[in-house]
C-alpha cells in the first residue's frame, strides 16, 4: 500500500499546509462567523430604530389630526350649528368655521358636521352635503360620544381611499352631532415611502391595519398612480366574519371585496404581530425568506390605532461586509494552497535532485566504472544537507582508501 508510504514532497507539502494554510482558514472561518453575527445584530438594531422612529411618527400625525377634529367640535359656531340644523345663519357660520379648519393641512380633503340621522348636513365642500355614512363606523363610534379614527376607506364621494376622524359635537349633556375629516393618505404614504433604502439597499417598510392588511407600502415612491395595485395585501386570509364586517363598511368600495384581495402571506410576521399587546408602542423581530433572499424585519405596534409599522431589509444587505470578508478569506487560502503546492515542489527538488547524483555517483564508485583514488564527492554544489552528504561520502572514500592501501601492503609482504 504505496498511500501509506508517501513521497517526500508529500510530506513537505503537508508540513506547509498544516503550518501555513490550516492555521489561516480556521482564523477566518471563526472570525467570519463572529463577524456575520455582529453585522446582524448591529442591523436588526438599526432596523428596530428606524422601525420604532416611522412608528411614532405615524402616531403622532394620527392623534394630531384627531386632536384638530376634536376641536373643530368644539367651536361655537359649530356647537350652535348643531343645536339647531335648521337655521340658515347658523349653517352659513358653520361653514366658514369648517372651511377653515380645512386649510389646516393640505391633505384635508373635506370637513363636515353629519346630523344625528348620519346625514352630512354642513361641509367645506358643498358636493359633501347630502350624502348618508349612517353606516360608517365613526358616525357610530362619535355619536356613542367617543372619538375616532377609522381605518383607510373608499370614500363614498371620492371613490379614492381615505382616513376620517370623527368627534362628537356636545351641549355638554347629550350629542348633538358628529364632526368629521376625510383626509388622504399621502401623508402617512410619505413617512412609509421616506423609509425605501433607508438603513441599507433593499429596506422596505409597509403599515399594516389590525386585520392584517397593507396601509401604505414603501414601494409606491414615484408610483402612487400604482398604489391601489400595491396596497390592500393581507398578510394571511381574512376570517368571514371579518369580512363581513368590512364589507358592510365599504372598506375597499364597491369595486373589491375581502375575498378579491391577493394574499401575500407572511406566517412570521403575523406570528410576532399576534404576540404584540394592542395601546403600547411594542416592537417584535422576525424572519423570513430563505438563502441569498433571507429577510430580517421589525414589527411596531403603534399606539393611536391598533396598526403595526413593518420595516424590513434582505439579509445580505449587512452581510456584504462579512460575505467579502469570506471570498478574501477563500481566495487567501486557495493562494496558500497554490503556493505550498508550488513551494513543496521547487523545496523537495532542491533537494532530491543534488542527492539523488550523489547516489549515482556513489553507485559508480561501488561498481568500479570510477577509480576510488580519484572519486571525490565534496566538490559538488548544493545545499548544507547535500555538502554533508558529500562530506560524509568522502570521509567514507578516504576510509576505503586506507583499507585498499592496507590491503595492498599486506599483500606485497605475503
Amino acid at each position: 500500500m504505496s498511500w501509506l508510504r508517501p513521497r517526500l514532497w508529500q510530506k513537505v507539502l503537508a508540513a506547509l499546509l498544516l503550518v501555513g494554510v490550516v492555521p489561516v482558514a480556521l482564523v477566518s472561518a471563526v472570525s467570519i462567523s463572529s463577524t456575520r453575527r455582529d453585522l446582524t445584530s448591529l442591523g436588526v438594531m438599526h432596523i428596530v430604530q428606524r422601525s420604532t422612529s416611522t412608528a411614532g411618527a405615524i402616531d403622532a400625525y394620527l392623534l394630531s389630526r384627531l386632536g384638530d377634529i376634536k376641536l373643530v367640535g368644539k367651536l361655537p359656531d359649530i356647537v350652535r350649528y348643531a343645536a339647531n340644523l335648521a337655521d340658515p345663519g347658523a349653517k352659513a357660520a358653520a361653514k366658514v368655521a369648517l372651511a377653515a379648519a380645512a386649510e389646516r393641512s393640505p391633505e384635508y380633503e373635506s370637513v363636515a358636521v353629519v346630523g344625528p340621522d348620519g346625514t352630512i348636513t354642513a361641509a367645506s365642500i358643498g358636493s359633501d352635503e347630502g350624502t348618508s355614512v349612517k353606516f360608517r363606523e365613526y358616525f357610530t363610534t362619535a355619536m356613542k360620544g367617543t372619538p375616532y379614527i377609522s381605518d383607510p376607506s373608499y370614500s363614498v364621494i371620492t371613490n379614492r381611499p381615505a382616513l376620517f376622524f370623527s368627534a362628537p359635537v356636545s351641549d355638554g349633556r347629550s350629542v348633538l352631532a358628529v364632526v368629521r375629516t376625510r383626509v388622504n393618505l399621502a401623508a402617512i404614504w410619505d413617512l412609509v415611502e421616506s423609509d425605501g433604502g433607508s438603513v441599507g439597499a433593499g429596506t422596505h417598510g409597509f403599515l399594516l391595519d389590525d386585520y392584517g392588511v397593507r396601509l401604505a407600502v414603501s414601494e409606491t415612491k414615484g408610483r402612487r398612480d400604482q398604489a391601489e395595485t400595491l396596497i390592500y395585501r393581507p398578510i394571511a386570509p381574512i376570517d368571514a366574519a371579518t369580512a363581513q364586517r368590512l364589507i358592510a363598511d365599504k372598506r375597499f368600495g364597491n369595486l373589491k371585496q375581502p375575498s378579491d384581495l391577493v394574499v401575500d402571506a407572511l406566517p412570521t410576521l403575523k406570528t410576532a404581530l399576534d404576540a404584540l399587546p394592542t395601546g403600547a408602542a411594542t416592537t417584535a423581530e422576525f424572519a423570513y425568506g430563505s438563502g441569498t433572499g433571507e429577510q430580517r424585519g421589525v414589527v411596531t405596534r403603534l399606539v393611536a390605532k391598533p396598526w403595526a409599522y413593518v420595516l424590513a431589509v434582505p439579509l445580505a444587505t449587512y452581510l456584504k461586509a462579512a460575505d467579502d470578508a469570506t471570498y478574501n478569506a477563500l481566495s487567501a487560502v486557495a493562494i496558500g494552497l497554490l503556493l505550498s503546492f508550488v513551494i513543496g515542489v521547487v523545496l523537495t527538488r532542491s533537494l532530491v535532485g543534488p542527492l539523488r547524483r550523489l547516489v549515482g555517483e556513489a553507485t559508480a564508485v561501488s561498481t568500479g566504472d570510477v577509480d576510488l583514488r580519484v572519486a571525490r564527492f565534496d566538490t559538488r554544489a548544493g545545499d548544507d544537507i547535500t555538502r554533508e552528504v558529500a562530506a560524509a561520502f568522502d570521509r567514507m572514500l578516504n576510509a576505503l582508501r586506507f583499507y585498499a592501501l592496507s590491503d595492498d601492503a599486506a599483500g606485497g609482504d605475503d
